[in-house]
This record gives C-alpha cells, sequence and structure tokens, in this order.
C-alpha cells in the first residue's frame, strides 16, 4: 500500500492539511511552490503558505468544520501576490491522520485560464446575441446548431425554434442549389466570399439579404459554417429609388443634348445630320479600341455637340460656297472654344466639354485652338477627330461636292499617325474594311 505521505506530496494540485483549529499541519510540493517563496527552510515555506492562505481559507473551512458535511466544493479568487488574480476550485474534505488528527485536507485546482475562456465566451455571446445582424451556425448536414436573437427576428422564429430546424426552411424556392453548393464548399475547406441572395421569413415573404459564410473548425477539420446575414430591404430600396432618378436624370440630359443638336442643325441645313453620324461613327470606333463605358458615353455626347460653338458663327460664313477668306477662316477656327464655354457648366459626369475643345487638335501639333502635342490630347478628342474627317470628306459641303469614302480613306491613311492618333486611323480602315462602315449611293452608311 502506497503511503499516505507519499501520494499526498506529488499530488499535481496544491494540497493542505488543517489540524484542529485551522492551523496549517502540512503542504504538499505543489503548494509549497506555488505560495511558499523559495526560502530553503521547509518549516519557513510552511509559514508562508499559511500566512498566504490562512486568511483567504479561515471563514470557509470555519463553516466547513461547523457543518455536517463530509466534503465541499466551490470556487474563489485569490489576489495572489501582486499579481493578477487567480480563480482556484477548492475542495475540502474531514480528514483524519497522524499528523493532522480529525482535520481538513484542502485540494485547490487553479481555473483561472477556464474561468477567463468562460467569461470570453459569455462576453462573446452577449456580443452576438446583441448584434442587428441575423447570426446562426449550421451543421453540414444543414441543420440550424445555433441563432442569435436577430435571427429569430428575421426570420420570423423564436431563436430556440431555429435549432435543429433545416437551414433550407429559410432557402426561398429555387434557391436551394445555392445552399447545397455553399456547405459543399465550405464543407470542402474552400472560401465562400459575401454575396447577396434572398431570404424566406416564417410568412412566406421573401427579401434580400448580404450573407457571409466561414468555417467553424474543431481539431483543424470543418464541423459547422457560420452564416452572417443582415437584411438589406432598406438599401435595395433606397439603391432602387436613386437607380430611377438617375434614368431620369440621365433622360433629361439625353434630351438636353439632343436639342443643343438639333439648333444647331436647324440652323445649318448643310450640315445637317453630320453631328449624328460623328457621334454614332465616333461610338464604333471607341468600341472598336476596347475604351470603356465612360469613354464611350463621353465620345456619343461630344460627337452630338462638337459643332455646337458655330451657332456663333454668321449665316453667310456657314453657308459660303467658297473658300473662306482668312478673316473668316479664324472666326470659323473660334468654335470649338465657343462650344466649350456652352457646355462647360452643365454638369456632364464625363469630359464632354474638353473633348468638344479638342476635336481639332492634331497630334503633331498643328491643330487648333491650343496647338496641344500627342498625349496632351484626350483620346476620346483624337476618336472625335477621325470621326469628324471621315463623316466631313464623305458628305457634300456648300464649297465642295463630297468626295466620297475612298478618298476619305486615302487622307486618313496619309495623316495616320502624323496629324492624326494613328491607332484611330487603324481601327477606322478596319470598320471600313469589314463593311461596318461603307458607302450606299454616295451616302456614308453605318452597320451597327
Amino acid at each position: 500500500m502506497i503511503p499516505y505521505r507519499r501520494v499526498f506530496r506529488h499530488l499535481p494540485q496544491p494540497a493542505l492539511v488543517l489540524a484542529p483549529g485551522e492551523k496549517l499541519a502540512d503542504a504538499n510540493e505543489a503548494a509549497l511552490g506555488l505560495f511558499g517563496g523559495c526560502a530553503a527552510n521547509r518549516r519557513e515555506r510552511l509559514d508562508r503558505v499559511s500566512a498566504a492562505l490562512g486568511p483567504w481559507l479561515h471563514a470557509d473551512v470555519e463553516g466547513f468544520c461547523l457543518s455536517n458535511e463530509e466534503t465541499r466544493t466551490y470556487e474563489k479568487e485569490h489576489q495572489g501576490f501582486n499579481q493578477s488574480p487567480r480563480y482556484y476550485r477548492v475542495r475540502l474534505a474531514r480528514l483524519e491522520s497522524d499528523c493532522a488528527g480529525r482535520g481538513v485536507i484542502v485540494i485547490l485546482t487553479d481555473i483561472t485560464e477556464r474561468r477567463r475562456a468562460l467569461e470570453e465566451i459569455a462576453r462573446l455571446a452577449v456580443i452576438v446575441d446583441s448584434s442587428d445582424d441575423a447570426i446562426i451556425s449550421i451543421g453540414l448536414d444543414g441543420r440550424i446548431l445555433s441563432a442569435n436573437r436577430s435571427a429569430g427576428r428575421n426570420y420570423g422564429y423564436e431563436p430556440d425554434a431555429l435549432r435543429g430546424m433545416s437551414v433550407f426552411a429559410l432557402v426561398p424556392e429555387g434557391l436551394d442549389g445555392e445552399m447545397r453548393y455553399i456547405i459543399e464548399e465550405i464543407g470542402a475547406g474552400r472560401s465562400v466570399a459575401r454575396y447577396e441572395t434572398l431570404r424566406r421569413h416564417s410568412s412566406g415573404a421573401v427579401f434580400p439579404v448580404s450573407v457571409t459564410y466561414s468555417p467553424i473548425l474543431r481539431d483543424e477539420r470543418v464541423w459547422a459554417i457560420s452564416a452572417i446575414s443582415r437584411d438589406i430591404s432598406a438599401r435595395k430600396r433606397v439603391e432602387s429609388k436613386l437607380q430611377r432618378t438617375n434614368e431620369t436624370l440621365n433622360h433629361l440630359l439625353d434630351e438636353t443634348v439632343k436639342a443643343l443638336s438639333a439648333t444647331l442643325e436647324k440652323r445649318d441645313l448643310y450640315t445637317s445630320g453630320h453631328q449624328q453620324m460623328v457621334s454614332r461613327l465616333s461610338c464604333l470606333l471607341a468600341g472598336r479600341l476596347g475604351m470603356d463605358g465612360a469613354q464611350v458615353e463621353t465620345v456619343r455626347i461630344a460627337g452630338l455637340l462638337h459643332d455646337m460653338g458655330k451657332v456663333c458663327v454668321p449665316m453667310a460664313i456657314l453657308s459660303k460656297p467658297a473658300r473662306l477668306s482668312p478673316g473668316e477662316l479664324a472666326l470659323m477656327r473660334q468654335h470649338p472654344e465657343t462650344g466649350f464655354e456652352i457646355l462647360r457648366n452643365i454638369p456632364f459626369p464625363w469630359p464632354v466639354g474638353l473633348a468638344v475643345l479638342q476635336h481639332h487638335e492634331r497630334m503633331d501639333g498643328s491643330g487648333y485652338p491650343r496647338g496641344l502635342v500627342g498625349d496632351a490630347i484626350l483620346p476620346e478628342a483624337r476618336v472625335l477627330a477621325v470621326a469628324d474627317v471621315l463623316e466631313a470628306m464623305s458628305s457634300h459641303r456648300p464649297y465642295r461636292p463630297a468626295l466620297g469614302l475612298a478618298c476619305a480613306m486615302e487622307e486618313i491613311g496619309h495623316q495616320a499617325g502624323a496629324c492624326l492618333d494613328g491607332e484611330v486611323c487603324r481601327a477606322a480602315r478596319a470598320l471600313v474594311e469589314e463593311r461596318v462602315v461603307s458607302e450606299v449611293r454616295g451616302e456614308l452608311t453605318l452597320c451597327q
């Protein structure tokens, strides 16, 4: 039989033996190491243990001794030696021994980390339960394992009623496959990014949500899924309203552009249709060049308005059936700046005014009104320049008959890389070769 003292001294938990009157009779090595300091003398170490724990345990032991209990277990905080508090599970038991007579054995188990972990879990549980987002955990079999109060509110169930329910009860008809895909992907260890979808209320109503899915790991393996969803019905209503407003504003802007373009064309019958054709040609060129949507919209509107400044040019000059004099030419060359001044206060979300200002600039600096060179010219203005030359040479003018598409393409070929942007000129040639741009009975025709 193993002697009591050997077992006692080698217990992993701090253990004390108190004689009648709560006097410390013995302490094992774990207790001496934790509470007895580093004194060399065992008696001195016992005295330190007694000083450290006597006041802390006195009332508890006294109450236990006065009771009829054989054992008592409870938890208690110890302030430590100028350290952060520690928490112990204290076990008291009556003991009869040679050294202590009928005394009490005290065994202490340090539960500080477990206690702090439980407090952290409780704190996180409060945060989860008070969140406005619906938070549920889902087993890999599709069963809901837990749900916070917001999940109950959002889906129209009591949180307890959600637990054990199939998550597919919250998924509208037709979206079951989407949910199965998510469970399979996360179960296989792959991530699923936040996305927007639909969910079903207990009433049957369907509402939009934004959901984030994350794996819940145990022993480094996925055993469940965390789903955090937010009802975005209000946001969707606002977005829908903003979209309708934006569509209305775009319609008004488009009608304004058409009205301005029509104003010039009604004044100058010889260039009637010129601006519409330049706009359509510019869009084709921009698309061929891979320009983005904003750039395409810039050339579309700027094409319709590029000659807006000619409203300030006298009709006698616009319709003169002969070459213009130097003075008349100088007046005509003011139209890009005049157009820019007319358009500068219209709040276009694109650089329409600048494209109009620069549509007669040339890559070698020979253009007007600023004599810009190369990359100083907007890409959209370079597109307009080629479209303008192509349409103007292919059409009739007061001072000359139409020169035709072939002549226009020959001129564009001569100017490519010098006056005109070479890449835009190549795009124009490709459109002609593919017969997207063609000539029918002397008129330019587009196949869009």
